[in-house]
């Protein structure tokens, strides 16, 4: 028989201390930094799935998820799903700690990783929960303890059924909701390269959103305004992303572990070159460059004022004309060390925007989007209703273009999903906006049932 005990790990009774159970944390956060996850996929497939990004003239990767192909879309489930048994093995020890700030602590951030990975899962490979299509409310598998195998048959422990959307967006709530009380009190140090407690209330301030609950979600984000040791940042907006500014919580990289050809960076443009007579760079850097932004995105700038704009720049592949995002521009210029960013200020601001005028609330909303209008040199505006609603959605779509958020905006409101020119509308009830869950896993656990249309 294989023996699949590994002879380099630590021992149990090591791991089963505060130290251990940080190295593990560790361990998670270097699962999470995979180019399939957040490494890349999580920003990426998302842009390309919608209308924001489109494929370049040298594109070799996203061909099917440009044209919303079956099958082409997020494909995270194993990846979550070895994060969450390793956050099950930490709960496991950390609940049996002494009670000491810094195991409350790590236990907080442990839940809190929890409920951010089921939210991921849940967004791609289930439907919203007031936004459900005939019906179907099946979500993906709840599993929240840790598993040891010790022989014995194969029960639901190892072969689980899946959870209703109801159920798993409980869970969510839950594991946020916990993870902050642990560690509000309790962190140290954790802000910006860990799940730090401001970081924790503002995923829950983006769950509250797709859920549709705005009273829920003004809280969550308000308390993130008051308690921040900063606003939304009004420097140069490309600071952002190359260091920090504004981010709540952002997965860092060492230069060792630089995704180079697969980073961020090499996926959404080439370095940057030398410049023709007009202007366009000529594409002689180096990167794979497969997708570049939308001439329609390109087009919703104000190009005079937005600094935003700045972070596009115009290009010439094989004399094809093409923008290319240069947000994620290289980590200290390093070409390919992208730290990535997950929750940040302006997201959380435009959370609270988008709940306040769902629920009404004129005044509160419009100085919202004001603030973020203004700190991107744009001036106020002066909307109400539908209007003001629309304005704060164009705002999200801008802002946070390239970060991931364009396709689940869409999904999580009920709203067809807009391609670029070239490419055919997909309607919110097409089955091909919920991923499928693969063969693999299918033949794996026979207790699973797959998404309609699949």
């Amino acid at each position: 028989m294989l023996n699949t005990r590994s002879e380099t790990l630590l021992s149990q009774e090591r791991i089963q201390t505060e130290s251990g159970c940080e190295s593990m944390l560790y361990g998670v956060y270097d699962l999470m930094q995979d180019a399939a996850f957040y490494g890349r996929d999580l920003l990426t497939v998302p842009e390309v799935l919608a209308d924001n990004s489109r494929l370049s003239p040298l594109a070799t990767r996203y061909k099917g998820h440009a044209d919303n192909r079956i099958g082409s879309h997020m494909d995270i489930w194993v990846e979550s799903y070895e994060i969450i048994a390793l956050l099950n093995e930490i709960v496991e020890y950390a609940v049996k700690l002494p009670e000491t700030p810094k195991a409350k602590a790590i236990l907080g951030e442990t839940y809190a990783l929890r409920g951010l990975t089921y939210f991921n899962l849940a967004r791609v490979y289930g439907r919203e929960p007031k936004h459900l299509v005939d019906g179907f409310d099946l979500c993906v598998p709840l599993i929240l303890k840790a598993f040891f195998y010790n022989g014995g048959p194969m029960d639901a422990e190892v072969y689980p059924t899946r959870a209703t959307v109801d159920e798993v967006w409980k869970q969510i709530e839950d594991d946020l909701n916990n993870g902050f009380e642990l560690l509000e009190e309790n962190e140290e140090d954790l802000m910006p390269t860990r799940m730090g407690s401001l970081a924790t209330k503002a995923i829950l301030s983006r769950v509250y959103l797709y859920e549709s609950k705005w009273e829920e979600c003004v809280e969550a984000a308000d308390y993130v305004m008051e308690h921040a040791p900063f606003g939304v940042y009004d420097g140069n907006y490309t600071d952002i992303f190359a260091d920090g500014e504004e981010t709540l919580f952002y997965l860092t990289f060492t230069n060792s572990e630089n995704l180079g050809s697969s980073s961020l960076q090499s996926v959404n443009g080439k370095a940057s070159s030398e410049l023709d007579e007009d202007g366009y760079d000529i594409g002689t850097g180096v990167g794979d460059a497969d997708l570049c932004v939308a001439e329609e995105l390109v087009a919703l700038f104000d190009q005079d004022k937005d600094v935003r704009f700045k972070s596009l720049r115009k290009s010439k592949i094989n004399g094809t004309k093409v923008w290319w995002s240069s947000k994620f521009n290289g980590w200290q210029g390093a070409f390919g060390w992208d730290n990535v960013p997950i929750v940040r200020m302006s997201e959380v601001l435009l959370n609270r925007a988008e709940a306040e005028a769902e629920l009404g609330e004129n005044t509160p909303a419009l100085d919202d989007v004001n603030e973020l209008r203004t700190k991107r040199g744009l001036d106020p505006v002066d909307l109400s209703g539908t209007a003001l609603l629309d304005e704060i959605l164009l705002q999200r779509r801008l802002e946070l273009a390239q970060e991931g958020h364009r396709f689940f905006d869409l999904k999580r409101r009920g709203q067809d999903i807009t391609k670029p020119a070239g490419h055919t509308l997909v309607p919110y009830t097409d089955f091909r906006v919920v991923a499928r869950i693969s063969d693999t896993q299918m033949d794996a656990n026979k207790n699973l049932v797959n998404n309609p249309g699949y």
